[in-house]
């Protein structure tokens, strides 16, 4: 290049020279190279292929030698580079290359946070444009992107205390590549015996808590036998948890809140996901139709015949599926359409006699449209339920239409410093309950005689909230006063309850910011009979001794299908909640967070057309929880250290105040993942937990039975004694393959890696004596693959 701008100065001094009366040839005639067109794409190399914005597309003149589509390995000389031609990605990686010379080119590709592409093309002539699809790696020991991300428009202005990328949390040491599983690593949320899935905050009963899926409820978070959530982890985006004070657009749950988001279809392409371990195997495939995207993703379960071959449960052999589909179009430039439908189902069986089985599908329709000054949401839903119960000749079978509809509202900038939201929304419930017994009748001449009965019987049970809220800015400050009313009616006997709510929330300094909130839960109480599998005893045969199964194992993990509401039992009742928090950002990425809670449950007393009054006690939680954390968008380390230190307690019928069920003083969750070379990641987490209160056996008396003497056991009231300090360590190993157009991941995530065998269940002698041995999960290593494609 230099040479040639040397030559051209020659020729313009010797113009200069000439002299007015000199005469010039014609130059010879130089012909110039053909150009065209070259557009194309730069992608995340792997299954997902989003395009990558920003990236810097060069290309320059390459030797003719050179093999299309080759890696580039010689170093680039600048000193042979004649031309160039530059271009910048758009939001959706796409870029186009004006009059580029025809022939062999040299393609360079920068983006921060990914591994630079030097390959080989070719650019042919024609009339069409040349495409180039372009694939970049992520940075050696970085395994997330480097993202630029808008604040996401919400339609309620309080913000949970919690929010899991679900991505990101598949991948956490213990979690077994389930998300919702991850997030009980979270400070207030209770250890869950056996690591089964349940979440139950601050002490507070796990059914106290909604469960809802892209802003409708859902029956359960977790499938019967709580190994995986209901769920498919691909199609997770987001995970909310609200351990206390939530917004008032939901309300009916006096123990918190947990809101799963589903994961709309990429516009990249087609592509999808497979993945297959010990405990299911399920695939995914989303992808652009027309101007909107589809996203659907199914399944199934073969944890029965893994547990079968290791006498895990020599009793039961459970199995689930789940699915889920949705399709996003907009409707001009701000309005969105959405349409799902997904599911779930369980079943469960013993020999030949026993048989559970649960299941639910839900349709949903989504609009939302939003404006400068308006959002406004509207999404109607038909959920339907089914669960069956066979026990010998018994047989018990409820199905239920639930009708919803959420509808939210919210008008921005009313005045400068106040912004308005309300809506409505409806849950209406109707079930019908099929009842078939069959027994064996003696007749005076001895001969048995089969009896069968047939009970049909219909209810149902609504909730209605309104709610209004007001959004107030003070410079960085935000208060926001709420207010919501419930209605309901399980019974036909309606319960209105108001629920005044206050958050707020601002900054002390440019570091710290303060957080604020009190508000009133109301919830329903319904003292409903139900009928249980017998699955789960508390005092059942094991081997040659007796399982004493802590309660609250049969109360939140045995199958059973809730028959009638009793004698019109039900009420409504209140639930204080009341927090205090401040969070503060430090160097190097951690952000440290404390927050002091209080949660107070007031009591009700429910009148019964027959038997006594059914008193539903107080509940009472207090404490602090405490989170060091450092970005999970980190490219070389990412994690926390929780901790939450906490008193609950409970009244019983007798107005005795006893430990909560999951009074677990002490909960310590150090989780730490790191990203290697060769994509390669590794992760820990250890726990140590206090134990659960335990109602322990202090003695025994002997009773008869139809003539038959046995031993039963005398029990101290519950917190009488403790179960021992919990401690567990887990790791996990992540293997990335990556391909332009695929990446495989392998993963060892194993649990309990010393195996201390921790006794979440007793074994006493038949005459409960002595406790000879105990039920505890061991070492339990669960091996996947997962290929994006």
């Amino acid at each position: 290049m230099r040479s040639a701008l040397r030559r051209g100065a020659m020729v313009l001094g010797l113009l200069a020279g000439l002299g007015p009366r000199a005469t010039l040839a014609a130059p010879p005639t130089v012909e110039r190279p053909a150009t065209t067109q070259v557009s194309g794409r730069v992608r995340e190399a792997g299954g997902s292929r989003r395009g990558v914005a920003g990236a810097v597309v060069l290309v320059v003149e390459a030797p003719a030698d050179v093999r299309p589509g080759r890696e580039a390995r010689d170093p680039l000389d600048p000193d042979a580079v004649s031309w160039t031609r530059r271009a910048e990605t758009d939001a959706e990686g796409n870029f186009l290359l004006e009059e580029v010379p025809v022939g062999k080119v040299r393609v360079v590709v920068v983006a921060g946070g990914y591994a630079r592409l030097e390959q080989w093309a070719e650019v042919d002539a024609g009339d069409r444009a040349n495409e180039l699809d372009l694939y970049l790696r992520r940075d050696a020991g970085s395994d997330y992107r480097t993202e630029v991300r808008t604040e996401r428009s919400r339609s309620y202005a309080v913000e949970p205390e919690h929010v899991i990328d679900a991505q990101q949390a598949r991948r956490y040491a213990g979690s077994g590549d389930d998300p919702l599983l991850g997030a009980q690593n979270l400070p207030g949320v209770a250890r869950s015996p056996l690591g089964l899935g349940m979440i139950g905050f601050r002490g507070g009963d796990p059914t106290e808590a909604g469960h809802y899926l892209d802003g409708h409820p859902i029956p359960r978070s977790f499938h019967i036998l709580p190994i995986a959530s209901v769920l498919s982890a691909p199609m997770v985006d987001r995970i909310e948890l609200s351990p206390g004070n939530y917004s008032a657009a939901y309300g009916s749950f006096g123990g918190g809140l947990i809101a799963i988001e589903s994961r709309p279809g990429g516009r990249a392409g087609i592509h999808g996901q497979a993945h297959l371990d010990l405990f299911d195997l399920g695939t995914t495939l989303e992808g652009p139709v027309g101007e909107g995207s589809v996203h659907v993703g199914l399944r199934r379960s073969h944890v029965g015949d893994i547990l079968q071959a290791v006498r895990a449960l020599p009793t039961a052999n459970p199995a689930f599926w789940d699915y889920l589909g949705r399709f996003d179009h907009p409707l001009g430039a701000r309005t969105q359409l959405t349409v799902r439908a997904l599911g779930a189902g369980d079943r469960l069986t013993g020999d030949e006699t026993f048989e559970f089985g649960a299941s639910f599908h839900r349709f949903d329709l989504a609009l939302r449209r939003t404006s400068e000054d308006w959002l406004i949401y509207v999404s109607p839903s038909l959920r339907l339920d089914a669960s069956n119960l066979q026990q010998g000749g018994n047989e018990l079978r409820r199905h239920a239409n639930v009708y919803s509809v959420r509808a939210a509202f919210t008008r921005r900038n009313l005045v400068p410093w106040l912004n308005i939201e309300f809506g409505s929304d409806i849950v209406v419930e109707r079930w019908r309950l099929r009842d078939h017994t069959q027994f064996n009748l003696a007749s005076l001449e001895g001969e048995i005689r089969t009896i069968e009965d047939d009970e049909d019987t219909r209810g149902d049970q609504l909730r209605l909230g309104a709610w209004i809220s007001l959004p107030m800015s003070f410079g960085a400050w935000q208060l926001v006063p709420a207010l919501r009313a419930n209605v309901f009616a399980y019974t036909g006997y309606p319960r209105i309850r108001p629920d005044p709510r206050v958050d707020l929330r601002g900054p002390v300094h440019e570091r710290v910011d303060l957080h604020l909130a009190l508000g009133m839960y109301s919830a329903p109480v319904v003292v409903a009979r139900g009928e249980d599998s017998d699955l789960i005893e508390q005092n059942g045969f094991l081997g040659d001794g007796l399982a004493d199964v802590p309660q609250y194992l049969i109360a939140y993990f045995e199958p059973n299908i809730s028959i009638d509401v009793d004698d019109r039992s039900a009420s409504a009742t209140y639930v204080i909640h009341g927090s205090a928090g401040v969070q503060v950002r430090l160097p190097w990425e951690l952000e440290a967070r404390a927050t002091g809670f209080w949660r107070e449950g007031l009591p009700v007393t429910l009148e019964r057309f027959r038997g006594d009054p059914y008193y539903y006690g107080r509940r009472r939680s207090l404490g602090l929880e405490l989170l060091l954390r450092r970005s999970l968008a980190n490219d070389v380390i990412d994690g926390w250290l929780g901790y939450t230190l906490m008193w609950a307690r409970a009244e019983d019928q007798a107005g005795e105040w006893l430990p909560a069920v999951f009074d677990q003083r002490h909960n310590f969750v150090a989780l730490l993942g790191v990203n290697l070379p060769r994509n390669v990641r590794v992760g820990a987490r250890f726990r140590l937990v206090s134990g659960n209160p335990e109602t322990p056996v202090v003695g025994r008396e002997v009773v008869a039975d139809d003539g038959v003497w046995f031993y039963r056991p005398l029990r101290a009231p519950r917190g009488t004694s403790y179960q021992p300090m919990f401690h567990q360590l887990d790791l996990r190993v992540d293997k990335s393959w990556v391909k332009d157009r695929t990446r495989v991941t392998t993963y060892l995530d194993v649990q309990n890696v010393y195996n201390r065998i921790y006794p979440e269940v007793w074994i006493y002698s038949r005459d409960w004596a002595e406790r000879s041995s105990l039920i505890g999960l061991p070492i339990y290593p669960s091996l996947g693959v997962q290929v994006d494609f």
